[in-house]
């Protein structure tokens, strides 16, 4: 019995040593990360990516039991190319681009993708890990394997640990409001009409979107959940539009005695109502493919500075790898669209948001004089003529005194300054847009030369200072 006894421990502790070796063995080539990652057709949760991976080893079992370790090695250091196939899916950056950060960190990432390491909460296997496809290559084996990772709790991890930095903004985040964008509004009939110094104009109709689209709102909804899951604050395009019918009507016209006028669309209306610093204009439309069978969500959005319309950031037009079937399943189809590219996009934006603290938000000024206002903008005060007073005080009042040319008229009754770079926020910490920036002006005018004047605005980026009356 003894010896029977003793066999079996022997035959277990042969049995052990050999798993351990051959774990050994596979951890030693996953060290050298011999692998490729491919994009998976499938459906992933938010925050997180579908992906296949193919790994090299000698053994067919041993490239399985490593799949999970090199696809969360992949998502961190290498990340994985737009699919060249007809799926048409959207290729990943990696978390990190800098290969001393690995090099700095060795022991923590030795420490993280050992056997059993925190690399396996960050990765689920489809199908029970079994491979989808095995391929001979000379004498080894490369193995293809589908997995998940959560790639958004992963970055929160390495974050955490001091790996990465977060992503975040110096100052204050740019305040965001997603709506529909002009050509999606226009395909679906969503337009009205204004009237722009006697020529009709065309500009979408917001609230007849959100009126008449349930499509809108989820859309609305998802990318807003994903800017504040990064920490951006959030405007409301419903919430704003409400504002606007009530608050009571500001003039949106301001006429001088020789005809110039200031005229705001419905657009830069809302856009002072809701006084968000960027405009995520989103698009979808659906495609049938494969006679008709399959419908596919075709998406993309472009982020726009407010004050001056500049683009700042984008995802390009992609197509989802999932089914597009109802409005229920549109967010996990926005998902699929944009995954891979939602967080370059949000570092687009902060990198922005990072320049306009450092350097100012540019608007632009127009200073007009009424006829009666004897002199216009070269009549004098305390030995200086009006214009170079009003230059001086843009100096003191701008970021590093930074601004651009100066139009003058001849007859000296208008200046246009263009590229005015006004700080983000006043010495009270509050917000400046372009007309509590040139409020300041124009009580100084007032306070210190007695110096009456009318102040309007268009939008949030350009102001208008008429000066003689109020």
């Amino acid at each position: 019995m003894k010896r029977i006894v003793l066999l079996f421990l022997s035959v277990a502790c042969l049995c052990l040593n050999g798993m351990a070796q051959s774990q050994r063995k596979a951890d030693k080539q996953t060290a050298q990360w011999r692998y490729e990652l491919q994009a998976a057709v499938g459906q992933a949760a938010e925050g997180a990516t579908l992906v296949r991976v193919w790994t090299y080893s000698s053994k067919p079992t041993i490239a399985e039991g490593q799949a999970g370790k090199n696809a969360v090695h992949g998502i961190i250091f290498k990340g994985f190319p737009s699919s060249m196939d007809g799926t048409r899916i959207v290729g990943r950056e990696p978390l990190i681009n800098d290969p001393e950060i690995e090099e700095a960190n060795k022991d923590y990432f030795k420490e993280f993708f050992k056997t059993g390491g925190a690399y396996q909460r960050y990765v689920s296997y489809i199908g029970n890990g079994i491979p989808d496809q095995q391929i001979k290559v000379g004498k080894e084996y490369k193995i293809g394997v589908v997995v998940i990772v959560l790639v958004d709790q992963l970055r929160k991890r390495l974050e955490d640990d001091g790996i990465i930095k977060a992503m975040e903004v110096s100052g204050k985040m740019p305040t965001i409001m997603v709506v529909p964008s002009a050509l999606w509004c226009n395909k679906n009939g969503f337009i009205q009409t204004y009237d722009n110094q006697g020529k009709t104009e065309y500009v979408p109709d917001y609230e007849k979107a959100l009126l008449n689209s349930t499509d809108l709102k989820v859309a609305i909804n998802t990318i807003n959940a994903r800017m504040a899951n990064r920490g951006f604050p959030l405007k409301d395009l419903e919430a704003a539009l409400k504002t606007l019918k009530t608050e009571s009507a500001e003039d949106a016209m301001t006429n001088s005695k020789y005809g110039d006028v200031i005229a705001e669309s419905p657009i830069d209306i809302l856009r002072r109502t809701a006084k968000a610093d960027i405009w995520i204009e989103i698009e979808w439309f659906t495609s049938a493919e494969k006679g008709g069978s399959q419908t596919r969500l075709n998406f993309s959005m472009e982020a726009l500075d407010a004050y001056t319309d500049v683009v700042v950031a984008g995802v390009p037009p992609t197509t989802s790898q999932a089914v597009y079937t109802s409005s229920f399943q549109l967010p996990i189809m926005m998902e699929s669209a944009i995954q891979g590219q939602f967080d370059p996009f949000c570092s687009s934006l902060k990198s922005y948001f990072d320049k306009l603290v450092a350097n100012g938000r540019p608007i632009k000024m127009r200073i007009l004089t009424w006829e009666g206002f004897e002199d216009g903008l070269m009549a004098e005060f305390d030995g200086d003529e009006l214009h170079e007073i009003i230059e001086d005080w843009v100096a003191d009042n701008t970021v590093k005194g930074k601004f651009g040319s100066i139009d003058m008229s001849p007859s000296g009754n208008r200046m246009t300054i263009e590229q005015v770079q006004i700080p983000l926020q006043n010495a009270k910490g509050r917000d400046l847009d372009a007309r509590s920036w040139a409020r300041d002006l124009q009580k100084m005018l007032k306070n210190k030369y007695t110096i009456e004047s009318n102040l309007s605005t268009k939008g949030l980026g350009q102001v208008q200072l008429i000066i003689g009356e109020k």
